[in-house]
């Protein structure tokens, strides 16, 4: 018993030691770990894992598990008034990505966030279409005259992909001139004619 005993003693030390490969650490701990139990909380991303070793010791360790939905995560409320409290300041979509990384937040399936990713979820709140305050001051021959970054805020494209289809010609704008500023106008209605047809071919 007084051997069992320091053996038992002895399992720290033994999994820190250099010496310890990943597979003995492995092996150690299929013998020493009675039973695992999982508790995920609510429908969030946090979870909960408790560890139940041999003698009653029990662990329990933080886990963040993978989600399908923005709308699963714990703080997604306080998430969704960052977003569109910087998007009443007028930032980009990248501009709230970026400081939404900055900020430590994590987005349900992928490491950072990115600008499309933002625009996806704006518009599913109903929060994408509106238009930047400087686009107000942009001459307009009809309302249905939107500069790039309000196309691509529409489509849920990156803004460099909308140039891409105007600089080839598969859509068609014009430039109005804001002060010194040159400004790419395109019809709403026929870019989005022109991008769903191209998307059905």
């Amino acid at each position: 018993m007084d051997a069992v005993r320091r053996l038992a003693e002895d399992v720290p030390a033994l999994w820190r030691a250099d010496s310890t490969t990943a597979q003995d650490r492995q092996a150690i701990a299929r013998m020493m770990l009675d039973r695992v139990t999982i508790r995920v909380l609510g429908q969030t991303e946090r979870a909960e894992l408790e560890c139940h070793w041999a003698g009653g010791p029990v662990t329990k360790h933080a886990l963040t598990r993978p989600l399908r939905r923005f709308e699963q995560l714990e703080h997604f409320d306080k998430l969704l008034a960052r977003i569109v409290d910087w998007r009443a300041q007028g930032a980009t979509a990248q501009r709230i990505a970026d400081d939404l990384n900055a900020e430590g937040w994590a987005p349900p399936k992928k490491r950072v966030f990115d600008a499309p990713m933002v625009r996806r979820l704006l518009q599913r709140r109903g929060l994408g279409t509106k238009r930047p305050i400087w686009s107000g001051n942009v001459p307009r021959r009809d309302p249905d005259e939107v500069t790039l970054q309000e196309l691509a805020d529409r489509l849920g494209a990156h803004r460099q992909t909308v140039y891409g289809w105007l600089r080839r010609g598969q859509i068609k704008g014009r430039i109005a001139e804001v002060g010194t500023q040159r400004i790419w106008l395109v019809s709403l209605s026929e870019a989005s004619t022109r991008t769903n047809n191209r998307e059905s071919s």
